[in-house]
């Protein structure tokens, strides 16, 4: 007697392995991604701050 679905059951643990991996992957972007935003946050800090005026002044003595 054969279960209905149960025939299948190779292809869904493929399928269920696959997006195990799927997912690994995506947890590794998203630290990837999280860290990327973290260092352009610090830059975004960094031009926040005043900047020391370099260079010539035109017309003060």
């Amino acid at each position: 007697m054969d279960l209905p679905g149960y025939g299948a059951y190779p292809i869904q643990k493929d399928v269920f392995l696959r997006v195990e991996q799927v997912e690994k992957q995506m947890m590794k972007q998203d630290e990837k991604i999280e860290l990327l935003f973290t260092y352009l946050s610090k830059f975004v800090e960094k031009d926040e701050q005043p900047r020391t005026e370099i260079g010539y002044k035109i017309g003060e003595r």
